[in-house]
This record gives structure tokens, C-alpha cells and sequence, in this order.
């Protein structure tokens, strides 16, 4: 089951599309590669969380959020657009593991303007795949996108304040540490 999600990537990333129903994956595959999003989340916030097992249990829980939200609401705003209602939990989570490869950025700091590039095409591909899936215009799928965006932030907001009040996460440190990553922001302008 691994190797056709594999091959599935694939054609994805050759802007190759199957019927979305055919997006079909076993739940151990479907939890693995949802932990391993979350990890590569993880570490690419943690400058502003840190690191610790909540930090890591936050990134993964905000990834399973954004593949629920960004498959509800995709299939909710395809479908007033025309689409019929399209099963999208697998394609948008092959889409989504498009993003595995920017752990390179980790160990290689050098490939930054690649991996760049690569999370672009990752992006049009999936964009892509949802228009064709649902033949509707751009514009629905970006409609899609900033909606599915919203309920996100609000989301993951209301999350992190859970891990705030269960002391899970310092707000304190937090604090510090979003102000110690907008200075270094600026310092590199």
C-alpha cells in the first residue's frame, strides 16, 4: 500500500491525476505519513516553540488539523462551485506529502532556494489536481484555499491556547522566542 501511495506522489508531482475516490490508503500509511508531516512541522517551528514532547505532539496535531480543515473545506467550496462532492481526504494528503522532501533544508541549509521551488510546484500541483478533480475554475480553488486558511489559524490558535492553559507550552518562552524571530527577521533585511 506504501508503494502505490508512493507512485501516487509521483504522478501527482507529474500533474497526473486519478479519480479522487482512487485516493485510497490503509490507516497505518495514512497515520505514518501524517506523523512524519507533523515532525518536519515540528521542527520548522521550533524556533518560536522550542523543543519538547509538546511542541513536537503541537506539530502534529496542527498537521492533522490543516489535512482535515484543507479536506472539508475544499470539498465543501468545489462542490458549490459545480463539483460534485469529491471524496479528497487522499489526494490532499498525497499532495500534502509533496512537502517531506523540505526536511532537506535541515541538513543542507544550501538547498533553501530549491526546496523554495519545490514547495511551489507542490503547491500549483495540488492546485491543479483540484480544478481538474472538480472542473471548476482557479478562482474556486483559491476561494478553497483562503477559506480552508482562515479556519486554520483560528483553529490552531484556539490550540495553542490549550496548550498554553494546560502548561503544556510556556507562553513566557513563547513570547521570547516570536520576539527573538522577528528581531533576527529584521536584522536580516
Amino acid at each position: 500500500m506504501f508503494y502505490s501511495f508512493l507512485i501516487d506522489m509521483w504522478d501527482i508531482l507529474r500533474l497526473r491525476y486519478k479519480n479522487p475516490a482512487d485516493y485510497f490508503y490503509t490507516l497505518p500509511v495514512i497515520l505514518a505519513i501524517l506523523l512524519l508531516l507533523g515532525m518536519i512541522n515540528a521542527a520548522d517551528m521550533s524556533p518560536l516553540l522550542g523543543v519538547s514532547t509538546a511542541a513536537v505532539v503541537f506539530g502534529v496535531l496542527v498537521t492533522v488539523i490543516r489535512w482535515l480543515i484543507l479536506s472539508r473545506v475544499m470539498r465543501y467550496v468545489l462542490s458549490r462551485n459545480g463539483a460534485p462532492r469529491l471524496p479528497l481526504w487522499g489526494f490532499i494528503l498525497v499532495s500534502e506529502a509533496l512537502m517531506i522532501p523540505t526536511l532537506l533544508v535541515f541538513y543542507i541549509p544550501q538547498s533553501t532556494p530549491l526546496l523554495m521551488f519545490w514547495k511551489t510546484w507542490a503547491f500549483w500541483a495540488q492546485a491543479t489536481g483540484l480544478m481538474k478533480m472538480g472542473q471548476v475554475k482557479v478562482w474556486a480553488v483559491l476561494k478553497g484555499y483562503f477559506l480552508s486558511f482562515c479556519c486554520f489559524v483560528v483553529i490552531s490558535g484556539i490550540l495553542l491556547n490549550l496548550f498554553t492553559l494546560a502548561e503544556w507550552l510556556d507562553k513566557t518562552t513563547l513570547m521570547q522566542n516570536f520576539e527573538a524571530l522577528m528581531t533576527s527577521m529584521e536584522q536580516a533585511r
